[in-house]
């Protein structure tokens, strides 16, 4: 059965279990456990495939002169989302203004989410500083940024330019291609972690009650969210390949990598996913697959940028009792799209590390009321990581497009 099938049955079931034992005292904290272990085991199979793949991706694309256009692909449509993602949201809330509600966590003592967000931030640029690349590698979880410079770096080297290199580049070509039938198998088999984090997501929302009580911030960014990922981002990919490819082709056959960046909210989890969706499903190159993605899992933050924008003007509306003018929309989301380039050092923690950031650049008080986010960032979280794991995905697809080696797979074919 096609993974995107599995993957719409595990979030359906994982929504069952939640409402047949949400109510059940310790589910969630049985759930959650579990859900954490398996993300980790997610992360822990990202890092290795990452590893062995980035650099023989990288010399590949060297050898035959396209690493320049790959990258520069990449770089354009993770700048060109970022800016027109969080500009949409300012578009989208102001034809449908929500105040945040009033959630289990809104009476948290001042500077608990900005604590909240910047503790991992602080850790993982301290990972930034040069000491041992090895000891980098071994200690990666899920910030891949030192991991993912140390393989281009190793890549660039490897580069199959004379005999005594040749062999090298044939080991880890081969390295590589082991390392795509683990994602191939971890992609088949996910749908189980999809559904227990799914289950442990819906299980703690439904114990927060607050999406029941007050259903409009939650249908806002649902609604939202379908704008961003079945509108602007297809348009956004006809726009920049010039219509070569359906977008929704893509879309459809990246589901799985979707809803497993919904479920568990790591799209360092989700990378062996994107990767062999991208090559099974989309047509996209190894070599291209393996570069690209990695790259867009550090600056292609747009979907989380644009639910963070979201959150901060429904926080500002919910706090100052006012519709934000325009002119503090357009600001808050010029500064949440610089943010989102830097907020991959927050892993799991991108919207709140983008909303807490952009609130101290613009100088906005509210005096706690951001705390109120804290008990919704598992819905927001995943929805960001839903929207980025999608641009991730497409960002292979223009890659694989603008260097010319894109190609179409059955349906019979895929996984």
């Amino acid at each position: 059965m096609k993974t995107w099938i599995t993957y719409i049955a595990a979030v359906l079931m994982g929504l069952a279990t939640a409402l047949l034992f949400g109510d059940i005292p310790g589910a969630a904290d049985i759930l959650s456990g579990i859900s954490s272990f398996l993300v980790n085991l997610g992360v822990f199979i990202a890092v290795p495939v990452v590893v062995l793949t980035l650099p023989s991706a990288v010399a590949s694309l060297g050898k035959d002169r396209k690493g320049g256009k790959t990258a520069s692909s990449v770089i354009i449509w993770s700048v060109t989302t970022a800016i027109i993602l969080p500009l949409t949201a300012v578009v989208i809330f102001s034809f449908f203004p929500v105040s945040f509600p009033v959630t289990s966590t809104a009476g948290s003592p001042p500077g608990t989410l900005s604590a909240y967000a910047t503790y991992s931030g602080t850790a993982a640029i301290s990972a930034l500083i040069p000491r041992n690349a090895f000891l980098s590698i071994a200690a990666a979880t899920e910030f891949l940024f030192p991991v993912i410079i140390i393989c281009w770096i190793f890549g660039l080297a490897l580069r199959p330019s004379s005999d005594i290199i040749r062999p090298a580049y044939t080991v880890m070509n081969s390295f590589s291609e082991v390392m795509y039938r683990v994602s191939k198998t971890y992609a088949i088999l996910a749908s189980l972690i999809v559904y227990v984090s799914s289950a442990s997501l819906f299980t703690e929302l439904y114990q927060e009650k607050t999406i029941l009580a007050s259903p409009r911030f939650a249908i806002l960014v649902a609604l939202s969210a379908a704008i961003a990922a079945f509108a602007i981002l297809p348009l956004l990919y006809c726009a920049l390949t010039g219509f070569r490819k359906n977008p929704y082709r893509i879309i459809i056959r990246s589901l799985a990598a979707m809803l497993a960046g919904f479920s568990t909210g790591s799209i360092a989890a989700v990378i062996p996913i994107i990767e062999s969706t991208s090559r099974q499903n989309n047509g996209v190159q190894k070599r291209v697959a393996s570069t690209a993605i990695p790259f867009s899992s550090v600056i292609g933050k747009a979907g989380s940028a644009f639910i963070a924008v979201i959150t901060i003007l429904s926080l500002f509306q919910a706090t100052a009792m006012t519709k934000p003018s325009l002119a503090v929309s357009a600001a808050a989301a010029a500064v949440a799209m610089v943010i989102s380039f830097l907020s991959s050092s927050a892993p799991g923690m991108e919207i709140a590390f983008i909303t807490v950031m952009t609130l101290r650049v613009l100088d906005i008080e509210l005096y706690g009321a951001e705390n109120a986010v804290i008990a919704l960032l598992p819905l927001i979280t995943g929805v960001g990581t839903l929207l980025d794991a999608e641009i991730a995905a497409m960002s292979a697809s223009v890659s694989s497009i603008f260097i010319d080696t894109d190609i179409d797979v059955p349906v019979s074919d895929t996984i």
